[in-house]
């Protein structure tokens, strides 16, 4: 099941630049996407960090396991597969594809996932993508699980043309004879200076202002709460984030994003808040961002975003930014558009942060 309308009335949008409020809009990021093929879905972010992930069949009602492999970018970079929900007291396991031994090893007490890396992920990866279904047996020989592998093959190709490896010794499935030659990816680097917080804050009557004038206006309803967080000190004065309530759904909170600024005379003026992209929006979000279940770490001068598009967390979206002291940049993102069991997301952007005195 594709993600579509939220069960929230929360609608999932394309990327929103050029907030009418700011006479210089910032250059826009484009993030990755996810492809699915049958059961599995893969996607890459972009310094090419690949992974695919198994889905639950959608007539499947057996115990299912979570299939994730996972390569890095680099000519070096080991394929990793990971698989989660093989609960068991054994310390052993077999892996079996279409009821072949194709892996065994020992089960990590201290971890929640069987890990297989190296050689051995290569050789299982190729086993499961001639196979039809993926079983793990413990010690005891109780089944832990399975998971369906229509479409692994064509996940794994994908990674491998992402990645450049095709034709390559290094491929996962698409091998060949030529040197193996993959892509070169460069992260972007955000720099911010280091944020020192203050006390100084918007009072109660500057905020419900703000709030009677927002178009979140419309959608708050019931009790609502609106948080302001200090941004130190910029260029003009004392700086605030404000998390305006905007509606409220069974799992998603919304929050109209804004930033101000205090002038000398104590006065509070709000704009709203400038960012580098935005997946989500909900009514006239176009004239002010909208972020889903939002939270605010001051350590790390950040705002995160997590928009369920269900309640079981299978599917939906999530960013994080770092505020470079004008506006949020975009640090890192994952998605899964299929409603199908996975709560495996997969990362479509990052990038590295320096934060400077």
């Amino acid at each position: 099941m594709r993600r579509g309308i939220l069960a929230s009335a929360f609608v999932s949008a394309a990327l929103v630049t050029g907030i009418a409020a700011h006479s210089t809009p910032i250059a826009p990021v484009a993030i990755g996407k996810t492809v699915t093929f049958k059961d599995w879905v893969a996607g890459c972010d972009n310094g090419l960090s690949c992974r695919a992930v198994a889905l639950i069949p959608e007539a499947s009602a057996d115990q299912q396991l979570t299939v994730i492999l996972k390569r890095s970018e680099g000519v070096s970079a080991p394929l990793v597969i990971e698989i989660a929900g093989a609960q068991s007291k054994s310390v052993t396991f077999r892996i079996l594809v279409d009821g072949k031994t194709a892996s065994t090893g020992a089960i990590d007490r201290d971890s929640d996932f069987i890990r297989i890396s190296g050689t051995s992920a290569i050789k299982l990866a190729r086993a499961m993508s001639r196979g039809k279904a993926v079983t793990v047996i413990d010690g005891d020989n109780a089944n832990l699980g399975s998971a369906s592998l229509a479409g692994a093959a064509a996940a794994l190709r994908y990674i491998d043309a992402e990645q450049g490896r095709a034709g390559s010794a290094g491929a996962i499935i698409a091998i060949g004879k030529r040197k193996a030659r993959v892509k070169e990816a460069s992260l972007p680097v955000v720099t911010a200076k280091k944020m020192v917080p203050t006390n100084i804050l918007p009072d109660a009557s500057s905020l419900v202002a703000l709030s009677e004038s927002s178009p979140c206006a419309a959608d708050r309803f019931g009790s609502t709460e609106d948080t302001a967080y200090s941004l130190g000190t910029g260029a003009n004065g004392a700086q605030a984030l404000v998390m305006l309530n905007c509606g409220a759904g069974a799992y998603n909170q919304a929050s109209g994003i804004y930033t101000g600024q205090r002038d000398n005379a104590g006065k509070w003026t709000f704009a709203p808040a400038k960012f580098d992209y935005i997946s989500t929006e909900l009514g006239e979000a176009n004239k002010v961002p909208v972020l889903i279940n939002s939270d605010w770490d001051a350590s790390t001068q950040s705002i995160r975003s997590y928009n369920k598009a269900r309640g079981v967390g299978d599917c939906g979206q999530s960013e994080s930014w770092v505020w470079d002291g004008t506006a949020f940049r975009l640090t890192s993102a994952a998605v899964m558009d299929e409603c199908r069991g996975s709560l495996e997301w997969i990362p479509v952007w990052r990038a590295e942060v320096k934060l400077v005195p």
